[in-house]
């Protein structure tokens, strides 16, 4: 029986098969560029096994062990489908870090080093395509910034990581296209939720606001450097659509009077410097 049909038939597949081969098939195929298997049955099936407590303390810190490894596969390749292991083993460890904030079941030195895997990964991740034609999703920064918020989420999670944190998630806003393009699905989006992470952790708005600073300072760079280039309108479209959508953020849950007004103040400089 195939892959496909075992997942397709996972409750039948589970009283009937053997649970860690079916898991290291799993594991073997999580970057397939087949979407429907790695992405519709791999993923959604290792979030029934995880989450629906199908799979003991050694078969999750298996499954660990393994995406950790493949979180780095290929790292720093441009358009290379080594991305998918890397993003849907990241998705993978999203869904290990939720059990483990219910069931207490990874070593403390795992957990530290998860954490830090997880800020090391955004910051090497280098193919930064969202939907890949024929392949579906990549999306290794969306995936990667949801890793990071689950990190900063996990009771384990040490503020003293919270400046390389958002120095990290600065960076992606600054990484080069792999297509010629700005992000294009919603990796902005993605990244927002991992600074609220953080200010939940405790981080202040205040250094939020010096950090907003800084990033309107580096496109500042970028534009005496470049000029008005392709890449620096690629990369003013990333930090534009970010603070838009950190701003409504904000807005939605009426939090961060200051740092709406703080956004305001960077989005109209910018716009007044273009349109006005």
């Amino acid at each position: 029986m195939t892959l496909k049909s075992e997942l397709k038939n996972l409750d039948k597949t589970l009283q009937n098969g053997n649970l860690d081969m079916l898991i290291g098939r799993m594991l073997e195929n999580i970057g397939s560029i087949d979407s429907e298997l790695r992405d519709t049955l791999i993923y959604n099936s290792f979030g029934k096994l995880i989450l629906e407590d199908y799979l003991t303390a050694e078969q999750m810190n298996y499954i660990l062990e393994v995406c950790l490894r493949n979180l780095f596969l290929g790292i720093g390749q441009h358009e290379d489908d080594s991305v998918f292991s890397r993003s849907f083993s990241a998705l993978v460890i999203v869904l290990i870090l939720k059990k483990d904030k219910e069931k207490r079941f990874l070593p403390d030195d795992t957990l530290k080093q998860l954490i830090e895997k997880s800020i090391e990964y955004l910051k090497l991740e280098e193919d930064i395509r969202g939907n890949v034609v024929g392949k579906g999703w990549a999306h290794s920064i969306a995936h990667g910034a949801d890793l990071l918020t689950e990190a900063i989420n996990h009771p384990s999670f040490n503020i003293s990581f919270s400046p390389e944190c958002l120095e990290t998630i600065k960076l992606c806003l600054f990484k080069d296209s792999t297509s010629g393009l700005p992000y294009v699905d919603e990796e902005e989006e993605r990244l927002v939720f991992a600074v609220e992470a953080l200010q939940e952790k405790g981080v202040s708005d205040s250094e939020i606001e010096n950090w907003l600073s800084s990033i309107s300072d580096e496109l500042d760079k970028l534009l005496e450097k470049e000029g008005y280039s392709l890449n620096f309108f690629w990369k003013k479209s990333n930090v534009i659509n970010f603070l838009r959508g950190y701003y409504f953020r904000l807005l939605y849950k009426n939090d961060g009077l200051k740092l709406r007004e703080s956004i305001v103040k960077i989005l109209e400089r910018w716009h007044k410097q273009f349109y006005n």
